[in-house]
C-alpha cells in the first residue's frame, strides 16, 4: 500500500519514484528476456522501431511473451499506486518493452492517449497512468524519463513541440525502481547520449470505463488465461466486459 506521503506526492506532482522495488535477479531476468525478444522480432522482420534512424524499439503484448511478465504486472506496490490513481477496478491498457539505443533522440513531452484528444478543460482526476520499470540505471545521459512536475493540473494546455520548459526535470534512479506517472503529466523519454542501451518496461493502465490500447481478449493466449490469477484476469478486462443482457 501507499503511505500518506507517497499519496500526497502523486497528488501534488503527478509522479512517484519507487526506488529499488524489484529484486536484482528479477530485473536481470526481465532485461535479458526483453532484449532476447527485441532481437528476435527484428530478425524476423516484425520488430517495431521508431524515432530517427530507428534508435528506439518497442516490444508489444508482454503478457503473452513470458510468465515473468505476467508476474511483474501484478506487483503489489506498483498496483497499489496505480489503483490509488485509477480505482481498484482499473485495467491494463498495454504492457511493453521500451528500448533506447545509443543515439536515440529526445522523445519530446506529451500527455497520454486518450487525454490528448479530449476537449479542454480536461477532467481533474486521473484517467490513465503509466508505470516505468527501470531495467537499467536511469541517468542524465542514457534517456531517463523527463517530466514537468504538477503539469497534470494544467487542464487547458498541452506541451508544445520543440519548447524547453524551465520546470522540466529528468527522473533518475537505480535499476529495479518503478516510476509511477499520472498520464496527464507532461512527460517523455530524453536523449540517450551514452554508449549503452537503456531498457525499460512500460505498464500502461486505464480506468475500467475506457477502451484499452490493446485488445487483450484477442492477443493473449488461452494458456495465459487458463493460469491467470483473479488479479491478472481483472487487469485483462474480464471484470469490465459489456453487459450482455437483452
Amino acid at each position: 500500500m501507499l503511505n500518506d506521503l507517497e499519496k500526497s506526492h502523486l497528488d501534488e506532482y503527478g509522479y512517484l519514484l519507487l526506488k529499488n522495488m524489484i529484486p536484482t535477479e528479477i530485473v536481470t531476468e526481465l532485461r535479458i528476456r526483453s532484449l532476447d525478444i527485441a532481437v528476435s522480432e527484428q530478425a524476423s522482420g516484425n520488430g517495431y522501431t521508431y524515432m530517427k534512424d530507428n534508435r528506439a524499439q518497442r516490444v508489444w503484448n508482454l503478457i503473452n511473451k513470458g510468465e515473468v511478465f505476467e508476474d511483474a504486472i501484478q506487483h503489489t506496490k506498483m498496483l497499489a499506486a496505480i489503483e490509488y490513481l485509477l480505482g481498484t477496478d482499473c485495467t491494463l491498457s498495454s504492457f511493453t518493452v521500451n528500448i533506447l539505443y545509443p543515439g536515440a533522440p529526445d522523445g519530446g513531452l506529451h500527455i497520454d492517449y486518450p487525454l490528448s484528444t479530449l476537449p479542454t478543460p480536461r477532467p481533474n482526476f486521473p484517467l490513465v497512468a503509466n508505470s516505468v520499470w527501470f531495467l537499467d540505471d536511469f541517468t542524465l545521459e542514457n534517456g531517463s524519463t523527463s517530466c514537468v512536475p504538477s503539469s497534470h493540473h494544467r487542464l487547458n494546455s498541452v506541451p508544445e513541440p520543440g519548447i524547453e520548459y524551465d520546470d522540466e526535470k529528468q527522473i533518475c534512479g537505480p535499476a529495479g525502481s518503478v516510476l509511477i506517472l499520472n498520464g496527464a503529466v507532461w512527460h517523455g523519454s530524453s536523449e540517450n547520449r551514452s554508449d549503452t542501451t537503456r531498457v525499460a518496461l512500460l505498464g500502461f493502465f486505464c480506468r475500467s470505463i475506457l477502451k484499452p490500447q490493446q485488445d487483450h481478449f484477442k492477443i493473449v493466449s488461452d494458456d495465459v488465461i487458463d493460469r491467470a490469477s483473479p488479479t491478472l484476469k481483472r487487469l485483462l478486462g474480464f471484470n469490465s466486459l459489456p453487459n450482455l443482457n437483452t
